[in-house]
């Protein structure tokens, strides 16, 4: 009866599949009569975490509440020989961690409002088990049990991880662990990394460890060390279907980008190797756009150094890949102060210069009502003669409005850096902007006739007004 339900795993009546708890369907008719901790383990999985979960698929799927009752009766039959005095502590001492426990299953179990006998004897024997008042031991643990302390699992991650129910134990585990709590697990699975990277379910809780904010970065730096120290290892692990995606992954984590140094010098000694493999390739892709991820945080950095500034040019350079947008993001925001730096300058020159309409755009925006102060920088006023160069009219438009109904536009005009961007103004202009600007520049001859900065603009107002007019 699989009624398009999700795999067994998510099974609404998981005792129904050969493989749950280890017993089949034919092995379950041989069951005998024991007060041994197995048989108490087997009641467990098949009562607590089956109801735990039994509310939401009858819910979900009123068509199986036939079934459900069927099965509560093999719950009681089956397992009345074993557990004769279902109220005594003898029977209920193992079943279930607290009264507590038994309680909410119950109430579970009564929340589901099913009249039929199987239904309230299998309530009936929960019920019984409540007032036990008897605790879950600390040794043979079943894997699946999710109500355990991380004390009790203690000793038992590894083979938890791997199992498809332990594995979301453990991962509910990390999130809801202490460091302290963490730090036990965290000592017993760092020495299975490379298997459980590889294992279908151990994967998920190596990625959880990465991803959870539990874990210290020192941890996931320990981590790292850990993979990435034996090289043979770490190719297997890059080729490997599973293994090379989830290595990926681990590299898309923030907190790992602190390690890049450490993760690009053990992938520089299989990267020939990786290149000339389906799996390794794409983990080579992922590193170097964690570098150049790296890069980009730390642009305005990189970019105010003289020898980075250069480095950064010949990223954008290549303004087709897409790493150029996060350098584009992060080098945005830091325009006005690279715009001022003796070497930023060059970078933001560079990127102009590529004449990308939308970047243009986006730095005349970040810039706007700065453009006087800039004119008359020794280093920004480069960038704002590119900007008024390699824009289009309208971008230039903005700057050129701006400077013109400056109070401090004719002080602009006489200044030693300012005189050439008006003069880049009055170049790349037209129409009645391009009148306005020579109008206002030779409406103040007698001024700008005694200095010699402004002497250069009138030359260049005069004679495009020849030109022009």
């Amino acid at each position: 009866m699989k009624m398009g339900m999700e795999e067994d795993d998510d099974h609404p009546f998981p005792f129904m599949l050969e493989h749950h708890s280890g017993v089949t369907a034919r092995e379950e008719e041989n069951v005998v009569p024991s007060s041994s901790t197995n048989v108490q383990h087997l009641e467990l999985s098949w009562v607590d975490h089956y109801l735990s979960r039994v509310d939401y698929f009858i819910n979900k799927y009123p068509q199986l509440s036939t079934a459900y009752a069927f099965h509560c009766s093999r719950i009681t039959n089956v397992h009345q020989a074993s557990f004769p005095q279902v109220g005594s502590s003898s029977s209920s001492s193992r079943f279930l961690q607290d009264s507590s426990e038994a309680e909410t299953l119950a109430s579970r179990m009564e929340s589901l409002n099913l009249s039929n006998q199987y239904h309230e004897a299998c309530l009936q024997r929960v019920r019984n088990i409540e007032s036990a008042n008897a605790t879950v031991p600390t040794r043979h643990h079943h894997p699946r049990l999710r109500h355990y302390t991380l004390e009790t699992l203690r000793g038992g991650w590894f083979s938890m991880a791997k199992d498809p129910r332990g594995s979301r134990v453990v991962q509910q585990k990390i999130e809801e662990g202490t460091p302290q709590d963490n730090f036990h697990m965290v000592n017993e699975l760092q020495y299975h990394l490379h298997e459980l990277i590889k294992h279908s379910y151990g994967s998920f809780v190596i990625l959880k460890l990465f991803q959870s904010r539990n874990i210290s970065v020192y941890q996931k730096n320990t981590f790292i060390h850990l993979i990435t120290a034996d090289q043979p290892k770490l190719r297997d692990l890059c080729i490997h279907d599973l293994g090379g995606r989830v290595i990926q992954q681990i590299l898309e984590v923030e907190d790992v980008l602190i390690a890049i140094d450490q993760i690009t010098r053990a992938m520089s000694g299989i990267t020939v190797a990786l290149m000339k493999n389906y799996n390794g390739g794409y983990v080579i892709l992922q590193c170097l756009k964690v570098i150049l991820d790296v890069v980009a945080q730390n642009c305005h950095d990189i970019a105010v150094n003289k020898n980075g500034c250069c480095n950064i040019q010949k990223i954008i350079h290549h303004h087709d890949v897409p790493a150029f947008y996060a350098l584009i993001e992060n080098l945005i925001p830091n325009a006005e102060d690279l715009a001022k730096d003796q070497y930023g300058n060059y970078v933001l020159q560079f990127l102009v210069k590529k004449k990308i309409p939308e970047v243009n755009a986006m730095l005349v925006s970040e810039l706007r009502h700065k453009f006087v102060g800039l004119s008359i920088d020794k280093y920004a006023s480069n960038v704002v003669e590119d900007l008024l160069h390699y824009s289009r009219t309208e971008i230039a438009t903005i700057i050129v409005e701006e400077i013109m109904e400056s109070p401090n536009f004719l002080q602009v005009v006489k200044h030693q850096y300012g005189n050439y961007v008006v003069q880049r103004a009055l170049e790349y202009t037209k129409g009645f902007l391009h009148e306005s600007l020579c109008a206002i520049i030779l409406s103040n001859h007698e001024m700008l006739s005694s200095c010699l900065h402004g002497k250069m603009v009138l030359h260049v107002a005069q004679k495009s007004k020849r030109v022009r007019g």
